[in-house]
Protein backbone atom coordinates (compact mmCIF):
# COMPACT_ATOMS: atom_id res chain seq x y z
CA UNK A 1 0.00 0.00 0.00
CA UNK A 2 1.20 3.58 -0.62
CA UNK A 3 3.49 5.41 1.74
CA UNK A 4 2.31 9.04 1.86
CA UNK A 5 4.36 11.67 3.71
CA UNK A 6 4.29 15.40 4.42
CA UNK A 7 7.07 17.59 3.06
CA UNK A 8 8.45 21.10 3.02
CA UNK A 9 7.26 22.47 -0.31
CA UNK A 10 9.10 25.04 -2.37
CA UNK A 11 6.63 27.89 -3.08
CA UNK A 12 6.52 31.43 -4.41
CA UNK A 13 6.84 33.90 -1.54
CA UNK A 14 3.35 35.42 -1.19
CA UNK A 15 4.80 38.71 0.05
CA UNK A 16 6.75 38.99 -3.21
CA UNK A 17 3.91 37.71 -5.38
CA UNK A 18 0.56 38.82 -3.94
CA UNK A 19 -1.00 38.07 -7.35
CA UNK A 20 0.33 34.54 -7.47
CA UNK A 21 -1.80 33.64 -10.49
CA UNK A 22 0.68 35.67 -12.55
CA UNK A 23 3.41 33.10 -11.96
CA UNK A 24 1.34 29.93 -12.36
CA UNK A 25 0.89 27.93 -15.58
CA UNK A 26 -0.97 24.90 -16.90
CA UNK A 27 0.91 21.57 -17.18
CA UNK A 28 3.72 21.75 -19.72
CA UNK A 29 2.17 19.23 -22.11
CA UNK A 30 -1.00 21.26 -22.75
CA UNK A 31 0.69 24.63 -23.34
CA UNK A 32 0.54 25.82 -26.95
CA UNK A 33 3.38 27.91 -28.44
CA UNK A 34 1.21 31.04 -28.26
CA UNK A 35 0.28 30.42 -24.63
CA UNK A 36 3.89 29.75 -23.77
CA UNK A 37 4.88 33.13 -25.13
CA UNK A 38 2.01 34.80 -23.27
CA UNK A 39 3.01 33.19 -19.96
CA UNK A 40 6.65 34.16 -20.45
CA UNK A 41 5.64 37.77 -21.01
CA UNK A 42 3.16 37.76 -18.14
CA UNK A 43 5.87 37.67 -15.47
CA UNK A 44 9.64 37.18 -15.53
CA UNK A 45 9.19 34.66 -12.71
CA UNK A 46 6.36 32.65 -14.31
CA UNK A 47 6.94 28.95 -13.71
CA UNK A 48 6.92 28.26 -17.45
CA UNK A 49 10.49 29.62 -17.54
CA UNK A 50 11.49 26.63 -15.40
CA UNK A 51 9.08 23.96 -16.63
CA UNK A 52 9.48 24.75 -20.34
CA UNK A 53 12.91 26.38 -20.43
CA UNK A 54 14.29 28.03 -23.55
CA UNK A 55 17.57 26.96 -25.08
CA UNK A 56 19.18 24.57 -27.51
CA UNK A 57 19.72 20.94 -26.60
CA UNK A 58 20.76 20.21 -23.03
CA UNK A 59 21.61 23.87 -22.46
CA UNK A 60 17.96 24.59 -21.69
CA UNK A 61 18.06 22.28 -18.64
CA UNK A 62 21.21 23.97 -17.35
CA UNK A 63 19.44 27.30 -17.90
CA UNK A 64 16.44 26.09 -15.87
CA UNK A 65 18.72 25.04 -13.01
CA UNK A 66 20.46 28.43 -13.03
CA UNK A 67 17.09 30.21 -12.93
CA UNK A 68 15.85 28.00 -10.10
CA UNK A 69 18.98 28.65 -8.02
CA UNK A 70 18.69 32.39 -8.67
CA UNK A 71 15.01 32.52 -7.65
CA UNK A 72 15.77 30.64 -4.45
CA UNK A 73 18.75 32.89 -3.71
CA UNK A 74 16.79 36.13 -4.19
CA UNK A 75 13.84 34.87 -2.13
CA UNK A 76 11.32 34.56 -4.96
CA UNK A 77 10.99 30.91 -4.03
CA UNK A 78 11.26 29.71 -0.45
CA UNK A 79 10.96 26.36 1.23
CA UNK A 80 8.32 26.07 3.94
CA UNK A 81 9.68 25.93 7.47
CA UNK A 82 7.68 22.84 8.52
CA UNK A 83 6.55 19.67 6.73
CA UNK A 84 2.98 19.91 5.55
CA UNK A 85 0.26 18.23 3.58
CA UNK A 86 -1.28 20.78 1.22
CA UNK A 87 -5.05 20.85 0.91
CA UNK A 88 -5.94 22.04 -2.60
CA UNK A 89 -9.34 23.14 -3.89
CA UNK A 90 -10.24 24.19 -7.42
CA UNK A 91 -13.56 25.91 -8.13
CA UNK A 92 -14.48 26.20 -11.79
CA UNK A 93 -17.42 26.42 -14.17
CA UNK A 94 -18.08 24.20 -17.16
CA UNK A 95 -20.81 23.89 -19.77
CA UNK A 96 -21.24 20.27 -20.83
CA UNK A 97 -23.92 21.27 -23.33
CA UNK A 98 -26.84 21.74 -20.97
CA UNK A 99 -25.87 24.97 -19.23
CA UNK A 100 -23.06 26.32 -17.09
CA UNK A 101 -22.42 24.48 -13.83
CA UNK A 102 -19.99 25.24 -11.01
CA UNK A 103 -17.84 22.54 -9.43
CA UNK A 104 -15.39 22.46 -6.52
CA UNK A 105 -12.82 19.68 -6.68
CA UNK A 106 -11.05 18.93 -3.40
CA UNK A 107 -7.88 17.00 -2.71
CA UNK A 108 -4.43 17.26 -1.20
CA UNK A 109 -0.80 17.34 -2.25
CA UNK A 110 1.80 15.15 -0.54
CA UNK A 111 4.76 12.96 -1.40
CA UNK A 112 4.41 9.30 -2.29
CA UNK A 113 7.16 6.70 -2.20
CA UNK A 114 7.82 5.80 -5.82
CA UNK A 115 7.31 2.26 -7.05
CA UNK A 116 6.94 0.74 -10.53
CA UNK A 117 3.50 -0.05 -11.87
CA UNK A 118 4.34 -3.75 -11.55
CA UNK A 119 4.26 -3.38 -7.74
CA UNK A 120 0.51 -2.59 -7.98
CA UNK A 121 0.74 0.19 -5.40
CA UNK A 122 0.27 2.92 -8.00
CA UNK A 123 -1.85 1.83 -10.95
CA UNK A 124 -1.93 3.15 -14.52
CA UNK A 125 -5.39 3.44 -16.02
CA UNK A 126 -4.78 3.75 -19.74
CA UNK A 127 -2.30 3.07 -22.50
CA UNK A 128 -0.37 6.27 -23.15
CA UNK A 129 0.54 7.73 -26.50
CA UNK A 130 4.07 6.96 -27.55
CA UNK A 131 6.40 9.83 -26.83
CA UNK A 132 9.85 10.50 -25.43
CA UNK A 133 10.29 10.85 -21.68
CA UNK A 134 13.87 12.07 -22.13
CA UNK A 135 12.88 15.75 -21.80
CA UNK A 136 11.31 15.33 -18.34
CA UNK A 137 14.12 13.03 -17.22
CA UNK A 138 16.78 15.61 -18.08
CA UNK A 139 14.80 18.48 -16.55
CA UNK A 140 14.22 16.69 -13.23
CA UNK A 141 17.76 15.34 -13.02
CA UNK A 142 19.36 18.70 -13.80
CA UNK A 143 17.11 20.83 -11.56
CA UNK A 144 16.60 18.22 -8.81
CA UNK A 145 13.00 19.39 -8.60
CA UNK A 146 9.41 18.55 -9.46
CA UNK A 147 7.53 21.66 -10.54
CA UNK A 148 4.12 19.99 -10.80
CA UNK A 149 2.14 17.05 -9.45
CA UNK A 150 0.91 13.74 -10.78
CA UNK A 151 -2.90 13.65 -10.55
CA UNK A 152 -4.07 10.50 -8.72
CA UNK A 153 -7.35 9.04 -7.49
CA UNK A 154 -8.11 6.89 -4.46
CA UNK A 155 -11.25 5.30 -3.04
CA UNK A 156 -12.37 6.45 0.40
CA UNK A 157 -16.15 5.92 0.77
CA UNK A 158 -16.11 7.15 4.38
CA UNK A 159 -14.00 10.19 3.49
CA UNK A 160 -11.54 9.69 6.34
CA UNK A 161 -8.65 11.70 4.87
CA UNK A 162 -10.97 14.38 3.54
CA UNK A 163 -12.69 14.79 6.91
CA UNK A 164 -9.36 15.24 8.69
CA UNK A 165 -8.28 17.93 6.24
CA UNK A 166 -11.69 19.60 6.36
CA UNK A 167 -11.48 19.93 10.14
CA UNK A 168 -8.01 21.42 9.89
CA UNK A 169 -8.89 24.09 7.31
CA UNK A 170 -12.58 25.00 7.70
CA UNK A 171 -12.03 28.21 9.68
CA UNK A 172 -8.49 28.91 8.43
CA UNK A 173 -7.73 31.52 5.78
CA UNK A 174 -6.02 29.80 2.83
CA UNK A 175 -2.35 30.44 2.19
CA UNK A 176 -3.20 30.96 -1.49
CA UNK A 177 -6.45 32.19 -3.02
CA UNK A 178 -5.94 33.01 -6.69
CA UNK A 179 -7.91 32.89 -9.92
CA UNK A 180 -6.11 31.99 -13.16
CA UNK A 181 -7.11 33.44 -16.57
CA UNK A 182 -9.23 30.37 -17.33
CA UNK A 183 -11.57 31.38 -14.48
CA UNK A 184 -10.47 28.59 -12.14
CA UNK A 185 -10.11 29.61 -8.49
CA UNK A 186 -7.26 27.90 -6.65
CA UNK A 187 -7.19 27.71 -2.84
CA UNK A 188 -4.34 26.13 -0.91
CA UNK A 189 -3.74 25.48 2.79
CA UNK A 190 -0.46 24.22 4.28
CA UNK A 191 -1.61 21.75 6.97
CA UNK A 192 1.19 21.30 9.50
CA UNK A 193 -0.80 19.84 12.41
CA UNK A 194 0.91 16.55 13.25
CA UNK A 195 -2.30 14.76 14.26
CA UNK A 196 -3.98 15.66 10.98
CA UNK A 197 -0.94 14.62 8.96
CA UNK A 198 -0.81 11.29 10.81
CA UNK A 199 -4.53 10.69 10.19
CA UNK A 200 -4.12 11.29 6.45
CA UNK A 201 -0.97 9.18 6.18
CA UNK A 202 -2.56 6.29 8.08
CA UNK A 203 -5.76 6.44 6.07
CA UNK A 204 -3.90 6.46 2.75
CA UNK A 205 -1.78 3.48 3.79
CA UNK A 206 -4.96 1.39 3.35
CA UNK A 207 -5.68 2.65 -0.17
CA UNK A 208 -4.65 1.88 -3.69
CA UNK A 209 -3.74 4.83 -5.89
CA UNK A 210 -4.57 5.21 -9.58
CA UNK A 211 -2.98 7.76 -11.87
CA UNK A 212 -5.60 9.96 -13.50
CA UNK A 213 -3.17 12.22 -15.36
CA UNK A 214 0.61 12.20 -15.66
CA UNK A 215 1.53 8.61 -16.58
CA UNK A 216 4.65 9.69 -18.48
CA UNK A 217 5.84 11.94 -15.66
CA UNK A 218 5.32 9.24 -13.05
CA UNK A 219 7.30 6.71 -15.08
CA UNK A 220 10.04 9.31 -15.40
CA UNK A 221 10.07 9.87 -11.62
CA UNK A 222 10.50 6.15 -11.06
CA UNK A 223 13.26 5.93 -13.66
CA UNK A 224 15.19 8.84 -12.21
CA UNK A 225 15.11 7.93 -8.50
CA UNK A 226 18.12 5.59 -8.75
CA UNK A 227 20.08 8.25 -10.62
CA UNK A 228 19.52 10.73 -7.80
CA UNK A 229 19.68 8.48 -4.74
CA UNK A 230 23.12 8.56 -3.06
CA UNK A 231 25.26 5.46 -3.39
CA UNK A 232 24.64 3.09 -0.52
CA UNK A 233 21.39 4.72 0.60
CA UNK A 234 18.63 2.25 1.37
CA UNK A 235 15.44 2.52 -0.71
CA UNK A 236 12.87 4.79 0.89
CA UNK A 237 15.39 6.83 2.87
CA UNK A 238 16.17 9.62 0.40
CA UNK A 239 14.04 12.46 -0.94
CA UNK A 240 14.86 11.03 -4.37
CA UNK A 241 12.63 8.04 -3.53
CA UNK A 242 9.52 10.24 -3.39
CA UNK A 243 7.44 12.10 -5.96
CA UNK A 244 4.94 14.92 -5.61
CA UNK A 245 1.32 13.90 -6.16
CA UNK A 246 -2.17 15.41 -5.95
CA UNK A 247 -4.70 12.98 -4.47
CA UNK A 248 -8.41 13.33 -5.24
CA UNK A 249 -11.09 11.18 -3.64
CA UNK A 250 -12.96 9.14 -6.25
CA UNK A 251 -16.26 9.92 -4.53
CA UNK A 252 -15.75 13.70 -4.67
CA UNK A 253 -18.83 15.27 -6.34
CA UNK A 254 -16.58 17.96 -7.80
CA UNK A 255 -14.58 15.42 -9.81
CA UNK A 256 -15.41 16.15 -13.44
CA UNK A 257 -14.42 13.79 -16.24
CA UNK A 258 -14.95 14.98 -19.81
CA UNK A 259 -15.70 12.69 -22.74
CA UNK A 260 -13.05 12.33 -25.42
CA UNK A 261 -14.82 12.35 -28.76
CA UNK A 262 -13.18 10.51 -31.65
CA UNK A 263 -12.83 12.13 -35.10
CA UNK A 264 -11.83 10.06 -38.11
CA UNK A 265 -10.16 11.06 -41.35
CA UNK A 266 -8.43 9.42 -44.31
CA UNK A 267 -10.93 6.56 -44.64
CA UNK A 268 -12.74 5.37 -47.75
CA UNK A 269 -16.22 6.88 -47.85
CA UNK A 270 -17.66 3.46 -48.64
CA UNK A 271 -16.36 2.20 -45.30
CA UNK A 272 -18.36 4.85 -43.48
CA UNK A 273 -21.38 4.27 -45.73
CA UNK A 274 -21.48 0.64 -44.58
CA UNK A 275 -21.19 1.48 -40.90
CA UNK A 276 -24.92 1.45 -40.06
CA UNK A 277 -25.55 -2.00 -41.52
CA UNK A 278 -22.36 -3.54 -40.18
CA UNK A 279 -23.10 -2.29 -36.63
CA UNK A 280 -26.45 -4.04 -36.35
CA UNK A 281 -25.24 -7.29 -34.72
CA UNK A 282 -24.26 -5.22 -31.66
CA UNK A 283 -26.30 -2.00 -31.85
CA UNK A 284 -29.77 -0.66 -32.36
CA UNK A 285 -29.27 1.79 -35.22
CA UNK A 286 -31.43 4.86 -35.72
CA UNK A 287 -31.24 8.18 -37.56
CA UNK A 288 -32.07 11.37 -35.67
CA UNK A 289 -32.53 15.06 -36.38
CA UNK A 290 -30.22 16.25 -33.57
CA UNK A 291 -27.43 18.41 -34.96
CA UNK A 292 -26.45 20.97 -32.32
CA UNK A 293 -24.36 20.33 -29.23
CA UNK A 294 -27.21 20.86 -26.74
CA UNK A 295 -29.62 18.36 -28.28
CA UNK A 296 -26.92 15.77 -29.01
CA UNK A 297 -25.40 16.14 -25.54
CA UNK A 298 -28.76 15.81 -23.80
CA UNK A 299 -29.73 12.69 -25.75
CA UNK A 300 -26.31 11.13 -25.22
CA UNK A 301 -26.56 11.51 -21.47
CA UNK A 302 -30.19 10.39 -21.32
CA UNK A 303 -29.75 7.24 -23.36
CA UNK A 304 -26.32 6.57 -21.89
CA UNK A 305 -27.91 6.02 -18.49
CA UNK A 306 -29.35 2.69 -19.67
CA UNK A 307 -26.84 1.45 -22.24
CA UNK A 308 -23.68 2.40 -24.12
CA UNK A 309 -24.67 5.02 -26.69
CA UNK A 310 -22.85 6.82 -29.49
CA UNK A 311 -23.88 9.60 -31.87
CA UNK A 312 -22.15 9.70 -35.26
CA UNK A 313 -22.00 12.87 -37.32
CA UNK A 314 -20.60 12.84 -40.85
CA UNK A 315 -19.43 15.71 -42.99
CA UNK A 316 -22.06 16.89 -45.49
CA UNK A 317 -24.67 14.48 -44.09
CA UNK A 318 -27.75 15.78 -42.30
CA UNK A 319 -29.02 12.89 -40.15
CA UNK A 320 -27.23 11.96 -36.95
CA UNK A 321 -26.64 8.24 -36.65
CA UNK A 322 -27.45 6.86 -33.19
CA UNK A 323 -25.92 3.58 -32.02
CA UNK A 324 -27.31 2.00 -28.84
CA UNK A 325 -25.67 -1.21 -27.58
CA UNK A 326 -28.03 -4.20 -27.62
CA UNK A 327 -28.49 -6.12 -24.37
CA UNK A 328 -27.94 -9.39 -26.29
CA UNK A 329 -24.77 -8.15 -28.01
CA UNK A 330 -21.86 -10.58 -27.97
CA UNK A 331 -19.10 -8.70 -26.17
CA UNK A 332 -16.74 -11.64 -25.72
CA UNK A 333 -14.10 -10.06 -27.96
CA UNK A 334 -13.82 -7.16 -25.51
CA UNK A 335 -12.58 -9.37 -22.70
CA UNK A 336 -14.03 -9.56 -19.19
CA UNK A 337 -17.26 -7.70 -18.26
CA UNK A 338 -15.23 -5.06 -16.41
CA UNK A 339 -13.99 -3.83 -19.79
CA UNK A 340 -17.04 -4.73 -21.84
CA UNK A 341 -19.20 -2.25 -19.95
CA UNK A 342 -16.97 0.72 -20.80
CA UNK A 343 -18.06 3.03 -23.63
CA UNK A 344 -14.49 3.51 -24.81
CA UNK A 345 -13.81 -0.24 -24.94
CA UNK A 346 -17.00 -0.84 -26.89
CA UNK A 347 -16.17 1.91 -29.39
CA UNK A 348 -12.62 0.72 -29.98
CA UNK A 349 -13.33 -3.02 -29.81
CA UNK A 350 -16.53 -3.20 -31.86
CA UNK A 351 -16.31 -0.26 -34.27
CA UNK A 352 -13.01 1.55 -34.75
CA UNK A 353 -10.76 -1.46 -35.19
CA UNK A 354 -12.94 -4.23 -36.70
CA UNK A 355 -15.23 -2.06 -38.85
CA UNK A 356 -13.06 0.94 -39.72
CA UNK A 357 -9.64 -0.71 -39.60
CA UNK A 358 -8.18 1.77 -37.10
CA UNK A 359 -5.95 -0.46 -35.00
CA UNK A 360 -3.74 0.22 -32.01
CA UNK A 361 -0.74 1.36 -34.07
CA UNK A 362 -2.82 3.82 -36.09
CA UNK A 363 -4.35 5.13 -32.86
CA UNK A 364 -0.94 5.65 -31.29
CA UNK A 365 0.26 7.60 -34.32
CA UNK A 366 -3.14 9.32 -34.77
CA UNK A 367 -3.03 8.39 -38.46
CA UNK A 368 -6.81 8.16 -38.90
CA UNK A 369 -7.95 9.39 -35.53
CA UNK A 370 -7.87 12.65 -33.60
CA UNK A 371 -9.51 13.64 -30.34
CA UNK A 372 -11.47 16.48 -28.76
CA UNK A 373 -13.09 17.02 -25.36
CA UNK A 374 -15.29 19.83 -26.63
CA UNK A 375 -18.58 18.79 -28.24
CA UNK A 376 -19.07 22.12 -29.99
CA UNK A 377 -15.53 22.07 -31.38
CA UNK A 378 -15.99 18.51 -32.61
CA UNK A 379 -19.24 19.32 -34.40
CA UNK A 380 -17.68 22.41 -35.98
CA UNK A 381 -14.89 20.30 -37.46
CA UNK A 382 -17.44 17.95 -38.96
CA UNK A 383 -19.49 20.82 -40.38
CA UNK A 384 -16.39 22.36 -41.96
CA UNK A 385 -15.35 18.97 -43.39
CA UNK A 386 -12.06 19.17 -41.49
CA UNK A 387 -12.78 15.54 -40.56
CA UNK A 388 -14.90 12.88 -42.21
CA UNK A 389 -16.92 11.90 -39.19
CA UNK A 390 -17.06 12.12 -35.42
CA UNK A 391 -18.04 9.54 -32.84
CA UNK A 392 -19.61 11.43 -29.96
CA UNK A 393 -19.68 9.69 -26.60
CA UNK A 394 -20.30 9.98 -22.88
CA UNK A 395 -17.50 10.35 -20.37
CA UNK A 396 -16.08 7.25 -18.71
CA UNK A 397 -17.33 7.02 -15.12
CA UNK A 398 -14.67 7.18 -12.39
CA UNK A 399 -15.85 4.00 -10.67
CA UNK A 400 -15.64 2.12 -13.99
CA UNK A 401 -12.05 3.23 -14.48
CA UNK A 402 -11.11 2.16 -10.94
CA UNK A 403 -12.90 -1.18 -11.32
CA UNK A 404 -10.92 -1.95 -14.47
CA UNK A 405 -7.57 -0.84 -13.03
CA UNK A 406 -8.02 -2.72 -9.77
CA UNK A 407 -8.82 -5.83 -11.80
CA UNK A 408 -5.50 -5.45 -13.59
CA UNK A 409 -6.65 -3.97 -16.90
CA UNK A 410 -5.49 -0.90 -18.79
CA UNK A 411 -7.92 1.15 -20.87
CA UNK A 412 -7.46 2.40 -24.45
CA UNK A 413 -5.64 5.66 -25.06
CA UNK A 414 -7.54 8.86 -24.31
CA UNK A 415 -10.15 7.10 -22.18
CA UNK A 416 -10.48 9.97 -19.69
CA UNK A 417 -9.88 13.68 -19.40
CA UNK A 418 -10.10 15.28 -15.98
CA UNK A 419 -11.12 18.93 -15.84
CA UNK A 420 -9.52 21.24 -14.83
CA UNK A 421 -5.78 20.68 -14.98
CA UNK A 422 -3.66 21.26 -11.89
CA UNK A 423 -1.77 24.54 -11.66
CA UNK A 424 1.98 24.19 -12.14
CA UNK A 425 4.08 26.27 -9.75
CA UNK A 426 1.64 26.31 -6.85
CA UNK A 427 3.51 23.64 -4.89
CA UNK A 428 6.95 22.34 -5.86
CA UNK A 429 9.28 19.68 -4.51
CA UNK A 430 12.98 20.45 -4.26
CA UNK A 431 14.90 17.18 -4.11
CA UNK A 432 17.95 16.97 -1.89
CA UNK A 433 18.96 13.31 -2.28
CA UNK A 434 21.21 13.48 0.79
CA UNK A 435 18.26 14.29 3.04
CA UNK A 436 15.29 12.17 4.18
CA UNK A 437 11.72 13.38 3.69
CA UNK A 438 9.80 15.42 6.31
CA UNK A 439 12.81 17.27 7.67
Amino acid sequence: MPRIVAFRALRFDPSRFPQVAQVLAPPYDVISPDERARLEGQDARNIVHLDLPRGEGDAKYVHARALLDAWVADGSLREDSRPAIYRYEQTFSFDAGDGLRTYTRKGFIALIELSPFSARVVLPHEHTLSGPKVDRFKLIKTTSAHFSQIFALYRDPQGVAEAALERATTVVVPDVDATTPDGCRHKLWAVTDKATIAAVEQSMAQRQVMIADGHHRYETMVAIRDALRPAGAAPGTSQADFGCMFFARAEDPGLLVLPTHRMVHGLAEETLDQLASRCQPWFFVEEGDERDSASIGQRLRREGESTVTFAVRRAKRNPTLWLRLRKDADLSRLGPPTLGRLDVSVLHGLILEPLLGIGAEAMAKQQNLTYSHDLRETLAKVESSSVQAAFLMNATKVHQVLDACEAGFVLPQKSTYFQPKLATGLVMQKIDPAKPVSV
